[in-house]
């Protein structure tokens, strides 16, 4: 499945992982500042960073290996043409070098330019890249042997320049494209002194290809890091403008996007999901009585409470504005979710935050409202849903509050809560 811009700036859950790690993970957004203030010298992340950079990787450098390819291809296609009648090619060379050329260096450009085409986010696209890499070195080495007994000189810069092309335009990470530079160069310079064994005047051109080399690795070092870095600062831009600054969950733009793409998720898998508003009862009350900023304190507690209720890739997590959340648990069973919302709402009531002004409890409580959707109910729309779910919240609050009233989409409600007790 084809990436889209916006998940290469999402961070995705490690596969595999039980739902007890999963609650344990710290958020998005502390992952990433914790990254950029640990660094990233040896150009390595945390796990879950760096595999989901290298899948930004694979998308983003598509365009960058597509044109080293068509350069490549296009160059060789250049020498093919004129090596006899400009670059006066030997006819007693034409053999060997028309089969390193077209039977090495084209086919290595083909295969990857096809590969590239048909696979470009696959894994394994760096090692198609370093196979290409081999290819051209192959055949350039082996043109400068069989060319150094006739007096033909195929520069050995050469090798310079494909190692500066791939550091900069293949996008092979540099943990993997460094080894590959070196055991190169120490293979291509075994070769020039062993070999060839050019004349001392002839150093000039290895010193070039050496100073290439090293312009190559210094430059793919930085390419590669300030990559990284725009990676790291770009997601954590996207989740900062997605999260909202109090409770750290979803803001209402982000909540309302997550929702529709569950939505349309379980529509076309035909599957159905719950969704629950949950709103704080008494809460004006509690600004009145106790503050904003004991107020902002106690969201933050509550949204700490609902985050942790949300623990698979599509259920959602958000607040909906002052004091009303949504959440929204993807392919749940009528039961499974009336039980989570009473986790939620009996969660609330635990975390004993004190609420003298309260008519209902000595400490904070919530009602929610739950609507489920059944899975073969694909034909009604998100906002008929939120629209239920709101009346269910409000016929929790017409029958006193700190309770869960549910029902499925087009059934009559049901209260699932077990009987209030009277506070001293």
């Amino acid at each position: 499945m084809k990436s889209s811009t916006s998940d290469l700036y999402t961070l995705r859950p490690s596969p595999n992982i039980a739902d007890a790690d999963a609650i344990a993970q710290p958020p998005p957004v502390e992952r990433l500042r914790g990254q950029i203030a640990r660094g990233f010298a040896t150009l390595r992340f945390e796990p879950g960073l760096e595999r989901d950079f290298r899948r930004y990787l694979r998308y983003s450098g598509r365009i960058s290996r597509a044109s080293l390819i068509a350069l490549s291809f296009v160059g060789m296609l250049v020498v093919l043409s004129v090596d006899r009648s400009v670059m006066q090619l030997p006819d007693v060379l034409l053999g060997p070098t028309r089969l390193l050329q077209v039977g090495v260096m084209m086919p290595a450009i083909v295969a990857c330019g096809l590969f590239c085409w048909f696979r470009a986010e696959s894994a394994a696209i760096e090692p198609t890249m370093l196979v290409l890499f081999a290819g051209m070195n192959i055949g350039m080495l082996g043109q400068r042997i069989v060319a150094a007994p006739y007096g033909f000189d195929v520069p050995a810069e050469m090798y310079g320049v494909t190692v500066v092309a791939m550091f900069s335009m293949a996008r092979v990470r540099f943990r993997l494209m460094l080894p590959a530079a070196l055991i190169g160069a120490v293979v291509a310079f075994v070769v020039e002194l062993a070999v060839i064994r050019p004349p001392p005047n002839d150093y000039y051109h290895l010193f070039s290809a050496s100073l290439l080399l090293a312009i190559g690795v210094m430059g793919g070092y930085s390419t590669e890091y300030f990559i990284r870095w725009t990676w790291l600062n770009g997601t954590l831009l996207r989740y900062l403008s997605r999260q909202d600054s109090l409770t750290g969950l979803l803001n209402r733009h982000a909540l309302e996007e997550a929702l529709d793409r569950a939505h349309e998720m379980a529509r076309r898998e035909r599957r159905g999901y719950a969704l629950a508003m949950v709103d704080i009862d008494a809460f004006g009350a509690y600004n009145d009585h106790y503050g904003h900023q004991a107020g902002d304190t106690a969201l933050r507690r509550i949204a700490g409470e609902l985050g942790a209720t949300v623990r698979r890739p599509l259920d959602v997590c958000g607040r909906f504005g002052g004091e009303e959340f949504v959440l929204l648990w993807w392919d749940a069973d009528i039961a499974e979710a009336a039980a989570l919302a009473e986790k939620v709402r009996q969660a609330i009531e635990r975390a004993r935050i004190a609420h003298e002004a309260s008519q209902i409890a000595p400490w904070v409580t919530a009602t929610v409202g739950l609507c489920h959707l059944h899975a073969a109910d694909d034909r009604v729309e998100l906002n008929q849903v939120l629209r239920r779910a709101d009346e269910l919240l409000y016929e929790g609050k017409n029958a006193g509050r700190n309770r869960v009233i549910e029902a499925r989409y087009g059934v009559v409600s049901t209260e699932r809560q077990r009987p209030l007790r009277h506070y001293a």
